[in-house]
This record gives C-alpha cells, structure tokens and sequence, in this order.
C-alpha cells in the first residue's frame, strides 16, 4: 500500500472559508426503501382489483380471444401504472430524493421503466392477437386497424415507439455510446410518451372509466404525476436560479484534461447545500446551453463561491473549460446524500476513484473547518492510474497536514484477483485490502463514489468486510 502522506502545508482555515446554510437531512431509515416496494405492490394490487371489478376474470374464461384480451388490459393496466410510478421515480422529489438517496431511487427508476416497457409490448401484442381472433381476421391486418382507426392509437404509438427508444438507450452497452447529454435528452421524451399515452387510454380503455374508483385512481395518479414533474423539475429549479443569480468567476487549470469551474452570486449564504452534494449545472454560453450536467461540488460550500471540477474529455467539456467570467449559471439541485448529516459512527473514510474523489475532498474539507477531525479519524483512499491523473492535489496536501490520512492506490488496474485495487495490489483480497488500508473500519461510516463497476466491486468488499448498509454511502459518476 502507498503511505500515508505527511506533507506540511497551510490548513484553509474556517474562518478564510464562510459557511453556508446546511439543509437539515432526514435520518435513513430501512423503512424508507421498504415503503419504496410496497407502493409499487400495493398500487399494483389496486389496478388488479379495478380489473377484476370490470370483469377481468369473467373475460379469461370467454373462449380464446376474450381471454388474450382480459389479460392484454391487465398487462397494459400494470405497465400504465408502473410508468407513472417511475415518473415520480424522474420528478426528484425532495424527501424522497434526501431519504432513500440518488442511487437507490436509480435503480428503482431502471426496474421500474424496463419492466413497464416488457409489459406494455406484452400488453400490444395479446391486445392484437386477442382482437384478430374475435373478428377472424389476420394479426398484421389487425394490428393495422386498431394503430388507423382506434382512437388515440396514433398518439399511443408514437409514445410507445419513444419508450421503446428510450429503453434501448437505456442498456447498458448502448449508454456507454452515448453522451450524457444525449443520453438525457432520450430520457426527457419519457415525459411527452406519458402524455400521448393518456388520450388512447381515457378513450379507448374502459378499465380507466369503469367505475368512480377507477376514474379517480387514474386520473389521481396522473395528476399526481404531472404535478410532480412541473413543481420539482421545472418551478423550483427556475426559482433557485433565479433567486441565486450565479455566474462563473474562473475556471482553473487542474491537471492536464482537468479543470475546475468556480460560480459566485450575491446570496449563495441563503444556498441550503452541504459537501458531498451535486447540482445539476446548466451555462449560459450560447448554443447548448440548455444541456444539464450532473456535477458535484470539489469544494466545501461557502458564502464566497461554490467550485466543481470536470474533465475536459467529458461530455461538453471543452466548451465549460473555455467559459468566460460572467457566463449565468442555472442550477437545480441540490442533490444526494453523500453528506456530513447522515454520519451515525466516530469514523470517516472516504474512497473515491478518478474525479469520484472530488465530493469526498468536500466532505474533508468540511469535517476539517467543523472541528470534526480532531475527535474522529479520518481517511481517504484515492485510486488513479497515475498520481497526474489524480486531481486537486493542492487540496489534498492541505488535508494531509490537517492530520487526513490520506492513502494512493496508484497504477493500472488489476485484471487478476481484485478489481478495484491496481495490478501490483490485485493478489490481495479485497476484504483484507481494506481492513489493511483501514483499520478501523468498523467503526467508520464510509463515503465511496466512483464508476459502476469499480463501484459494484468495492461495495461486495466492504460487505464482506463487516461494513453495513447504514454506514455506507454511495453515489455513482456512471448513469
């Protein structure tokens, strides 16, 4: 392992660094992401009931085409359900953005939207055959028919063609063509897809309006839904950025392909926003602006500017890293719970890789100015394929002579043993590595970010290395 470095250099103190308002963060209780699955079972058991008070069942036993019709609306009836539930999943509502965290909200968000697309073609294909068996007539021709004349299906098809799109997008190995920015802009079609869905649904869907209970769940559900997305994703973010007034004050060179992009504005002390958070940062340079980048402050926050350090060679990073002073800055956020509020244990240890190490200096930073280094220990473990490649080292020296342990797995990665340490490391298990680079990692709450992969392999090591669920926090620099 490489040691601990002992460099001597100037500490920032608290005092140079103004503090911001803290957001107060809602404890993370298990129940919290239990409740996650029961909503989704019990909204599904609803829609199951509805279907079976309008003759669900009766309609399985009704000979062939009755039977692929009843079980092609309650397989349309689940999807349509599942569909809105991941666009409260998309709506980043506060609470439970703050309670469960970005990371399991993600992956809820892609069970959730892969499950309502198989169940949606499921629900088109036995609709068809259903349908093409009670009027004797071909699939394809029947197909034809109800896309033509149905009402709404037009509308409907276009939307299902636009969740089709994005839910291809959405594998992995198509991701990884994709630029995030790209990426994102797919996803946004998820919303207008909803929205076509709705007349064919109300029209042509009995199950919608078979009953007072039916009308007001669905309608209920997609107001919900709708009221969500405009409150949460649009209002409060064009609020925030109104109310902030930020713009960029410099952007600095880093390392080579890395820069850092510092953002003032003449109320950032009303900012409730803690280190270890991320803003989605929109910049006002002209065409392209309006793309969002999901980017965590590098820096503790304070009351003199905000700082978020990227790669160049990332998505749109050539035209941030050639931003001029006064460019406006659009913000939304703040979010994840990769923050000081949700420590519970004496300890801290941070483990990043590449720019994942980023909110974890922020983090430092703050527990440093807070005091909170003298009563706990703290580590941080950087891995990076070279010490060039690891950024902020200024900051990271400044750490090292606060007393931050501050430990470097430097090389190429480990194809052989463990994953996640470098090639000369890869012989130790990981369990082991970590107990190795921290000792007291049980008593420790542990902040880890990074790419999924590297991510997934640290994760499954610090489980078996003792470390439960509420003493790790994770946020992903994949998507």
């Amino acid at each position: 392992m490489v040691p601990t470095r002992t460099l001597n250099r100037p500490v920032v103190a608290a005092a140079e660094r103004p503090r911001i308002t803290r957001p107060r963060a809602p404890v993370r209780r298990r129940w919290w992401t239990e409740a996650v699955g029961v909503v989704v079972w019990a909204t599904t058991l609803v829609v199951v009931a509805l279907w079976v008070s309008n003759g669900g069942v009766q309609g399985l036993t009704d000979g062939f085409g009755s039977s692929m019709t009843s079980l092609g609306r309650l397989l349309g009836l689940i999807s349509s359900n599942l569909l809105l539930l991941q666009v409260l999943a998309m709506a980043r509502i506060p609470f439970a953005e703050r309670a469960l965290g970005q990371d399991k909200i993600t992956r809820w968000h892609r069970l959730l939207g892969f499950t309502s697309v198989n169940l949606m073609l499921a629900h088109i294909v036995l609709i068809t055959i259903g349908y093409a068996s009670l009027a004797q007539t071909g699939v394809w021709a029947q197909l034809w028919s109800l896309v033509t004349t149905a009402p709404g299906m037009l509308l409907a098809t276009a939307g299902t063609a636009m969740f089709l799109l994005i839910a291809v997008t959405s594998v992995r190995a198509a991701r990884r063509r994709l630029k995030y920015e790209s990426w994102h802009l797919l996803h946004l079609y998820a919303y207008l897809g909803a929205g076509l869905a709705l007349p064919h649904q109300l029209w042509t869907g009995a199950d919608f309006l078979s009953s007072p209970v039916a009308t007001a769940y669905w309608w209920g559900l997609y107001g919900l839904a709708l009221a969500a997305v405009l409150v949460f994703r649009v209002a409060v973010p064009l609020r925030l950025s109104l109310s902030q007034q930020l713009t960029v004050s410099q952007v600095t060179t880093e390392a080579p392909g890395i820069v850092s992009v510092y953002v003032t504005g003449p109320r950032l002390a009303r900012l409730a926003v803690s280190a270890g958070q991320f803003f989605v940062w929109r910049f006002r340079t002209g065409p392209g602006w309006t793309r969002g980048h999901p980017l965590s402050m590098s820096a503790a926050p304070n009351s003199g500017s905000l700082r978020i350090t990227l790669s160049v060679r990332g998505d749109d990073g050539e035209r941030l890293a050639t931003m001029k002073p006064g460019t406006r800055v659009l913000l939304e956020g703040p979010y994840g719970r990769l923050t000081p509020d949700v420590a519970t244990r004496r300890g801290l240890v941070g483990i990043g890789s590449g720019l994942g190490v980023t909110p974890l200096i922020a983090l430092l930073q703050d527990a440093v100015d807070s005091g909170r280094t003298t009563e706990r220990p703290a580590t941080l473990i950087r891995r990076a394929s070279s010490l060039e490649a690891a950024p902020l080292q200024a900051d990271v020296d400044r750490l090292v002579a606060a007393g931050v342990r501050v430990l470097d797995l430097i090389g190429p990665r480990s194809r052989a043993g463990t994953s996640w340490l470098p090639q000369h490391l890869g012989h130790v298990p990981g369990p082991k590595a970590l107990l190795l680079l921290a000792p007291d990692l049980a008593d420790c709450d542990v902040y880890l970010c990074g790419t999924g992969p590297w991510m997934d392999a640290v994760t499954a090591d610090l489980h078996a290395a003792g470390v439960p669920d509420d003493a790790l926090h994770i946020e992903r620099f994949d998507w």
